[in-house]
């Protein structure tokens, strides 16, 4: 689906992943290909990639290995993104878009910094602001970044830094995060991955020793439509817009 066009979608697509993120047992979080087969929405069959005729998303996703805790004014965290060809050919151009949401809705992005590995190296992911109080994080690198290539039937994991400023608000965050395509000053959504929960805490905020994060759609009501305010106006649309090209 056309990230413009997906605004005619959002309350299909919305309900949909509310559907998903409900609570499963044996669920395979972000396998976009597998124990959670995907509703048979518009978006799931434009893919260049693929065959065109399945319903499920061409890559799957995961989010893992992240802290539970990250701490304002400290270093970069690190976390993973797991992207998954499922399809028998080539799949390219591929951005991934982290919507990031705090229970509070104070979270800002001068509160954040985040920055992901690249073939050319670490490249800035930008961040903007929606009036649903999520921050979406494009990965583009200021532009500079033409996205993923995975190969068919192949993995490739992205290595994500994370790191909230002296004065971010405290409290609990969770990053859902899809994947577009990109297709000139447009794209497909190909993919999308389980939540990742953690909290922000200051400086002298006590943590147990050793916790990790937990993934997964059953673990935060409020986050479930975290990816489904990709479709909803603000998000997806500030989407599409960091990931159009220099204008000529």
């Amino acid at each position: 689906m056309r990230l413009r066009k997906a605004l005619a979608l959002s309350a299909a697509v919305s309900a949909a992943l509310l559907a998903a993120t409900a609570p499963s047992a044996g669920a395979d979080v972000g396998n976009g290909g597998g124990a959670r087969p995907a509703p048979a929405l518009p978006s799931r069959a434009q893919a260049t990639c693929g065959d065109g005729k399945s319903t499920a998303f061409p890559i799957g996703a995961r989010i893992r290995g992240g802290p539970a805790v990250y701490r304002t004014g400290g270093e970069p965290q690190t976390w993973y993104l797991d992207l998954t060809n499922t399809t028998d050919s080539e799949c390219t151009a591929i951005h991934p878009v982290v919507v990031l949401t705090d229970k509070a809705r104070l979270l800002r992005p001068a509160h954040l910094r985040m920055e992901f590995d690249a073939p050319g190296g670490i490249l800035p992911v930008s961040l903007e602001g929606t009036d649903r109080d999520e921050i979406i994080a494009v990965f583009d690198g200021g532009d500079a970044f033409p996205g993923f290539t995975v190969a068919a039937g192949g993995s490739l994991t992205v290595k994500v830094g994370l790191a909230f400023a002296p004065d971010a608000p405290t409290g609990e965050v969770v990053a859902d995060a899809a994947l577009v395509q990109r297709k000139g000053d447009d794209g497909d959504w190909v993919g999308e991955s389980g939540g990742y929960r953690f909290s922000v805490e200051g400086p002298q905020d006590p943590v147990e020793a050793g916790s990790l994060a937990h993934t997964g759609p059953r673990e935060w009501t409020y986050g479930a439509g975290a990816v489904a305010a990709l479709a909803t106006g603000g998000g997806l649309l500030l989407g599409a817009r960091r990931l159009r090209g220099p204008a000529a």
